[in-house]
């Protein structure tokens, strides 16, 4: 059986949430837009859905829109924001840590146009307070920032973020996909504009993305003409899998306290038997414990996965949207790392079932490797 270290790709799913699909399946089957009642049958099963993740999230349930995946939230929430921005704001504050279906949009943004202003982060992947107090002003058509990162598990300061752009009138756009259900996630009190999250990272299924935008706030469709969930998305909504997502947060979030201090717990393991000469990323006292950068001495990451999957172990080399199109290698430099240790990149991350024998033996399969591969050999050719 394989031993899964790879949970901030995608969580195993909940046996809670396939059963809430499969009930969902049968008994709300209509079309949200249908007039008929199996239709209004199934737009109140959405509306309860929005009512939960309203209450879970601390924020209006009106500003709940449910996607495809958090990918294409992100797209939809920064564009639609923007949108609803003066024409005279043309510069996006973010860092070069957001995930990777943020930078490329910021990229597309870029030639239409838009400047963007990366904010520097520090070797720990902090983001630098004082110039992002520098950087943002009453041009400043928006602010990206990321919870938490998904490479090495920095946590920004996206409360404090928010405050100081709310003070320039300044939408702020967060995505929160590696913090919800881990993390206190309290978004009427971080104050964030837009927020993202996904089903799949916390046991629900894959194809569901959850974004909350402030009914308060301006913003303009994407999809001009739309009539599907206020314009935000077009599209027949996936009902079943809406139910079986906002169950999995139901779980998630009243888990939360305890799976945070198994994680942490398992992160003072990992840390207490790391074989010699790997370096673990981030700092312990601030980052996420569910998620684990290490750089290896002289081993690859692309040749240590292999080793481990070798071994029935699964862990990557970084987030799994952009695996091999180097979005852990701009992290990495984006924190000081130079080229040739960012490509020794792992990374392992947890879930509420991970056992410390499951580390264990992950480290074994590296301690060996390291052990019995000259650098030459511990190379992908």
């Amino acid at each position: 059986m394989m031993i899964y270290l790879d949970s901030a790709a995608t969580a195993p799913m909940r046996q809670e949430a396939i059963d809430a699909y499969a009930e969902a399946a049968k008994k709300a089957f209509g079309n949200t837009q249908s007039l008929h009642d199996a239709g209004s049958a199934a737009a109140e099963y959405v509306a309860s859905c929005r009512k939960i993740w309203g209450q879970l999230m601390n924020v209006r349930a009106g500003g709940i829109y449910f996607t495809g995946n958090a990918s294409e939230a992100n797209q939809l929430a920064i564009r639609s924001l923007l949108r609803g921005r003066p024409d005279k704001c043309r510069t996006i504050v973010s860092t070069k840590l957001e995930h990777a279906s943020v930078l490329t949009t910021l990229h597309e943004l870029e030639k239409e146009g838009y400047v963007i202003d990366w904010i520097s982060v520090d070797r720990f992947g902090r983001v630098d307070m004082d110039e992002f107090k520098k950087k943002v002003s009453e041009e400043t058509a928006l602010v990206i920032m990321q919870l938490v990162n998904s490479e090495m598990g920095a946590v920004q300061p996206v409360e404090q973020c928010a405050r100081i752009a709310r003070t320039f009138g300044v939408p702020v756009h967060s995505d929160i996909v590696q913090g919800f259900g881990k993390l206190p996630v309290d978004l009427g009190a971080i104050g964030v504009t837009s927020a993202v999250c996904s089903a799949h990272k916390i046991g629900g299924p894959k194809g569901v993305g959850i974004a909350y935008l402030d009914p308060a706030a301006h913003w303009e469709s994407v999809y001009e003409g739309t009539t599907h969930q206020a314009g935000f998305r077009a599209g027949t909504i996936d009902v079943p899998a809406i139910v079986s997502a906002t169950i999995a947060a139901k779980l998630a979030v009243r888990e939360q306290p305890h799976a945070y201090e198994h994680a942490r717990q398992l992160q003072q393991y990992l840390v207490e038997h790391l074989p010699e000469g790997v370096v673990l990323t981030g700092e312990l006292s601030s980052k996420s414990p569910f998620i684990q950068g290490l750089v290896l001495p002289h081993v690859e990451g692309q040749w240590m996965m292999l080793a481990c999957n070798r071994h029935q172990i699964a862990i990557s080399t970084g987030t799994a949207c952009k695996i091999g199109f180097g979005e852990a290698m701009s992290a990495m430099l984006s924190m000081g790392i130079e080229s040739d240790a960012a490509r020794k990149f792992v990374r392992i991350s947890f879930n509420k079932n991970t056992t410390e024998h499951e580390v264990e033996a992950f480290l074994q399969v590296v301690a060996d490797s390291i052990a019995n591969k000259t650098p030459e050999s511990a190379r992908l050719h």
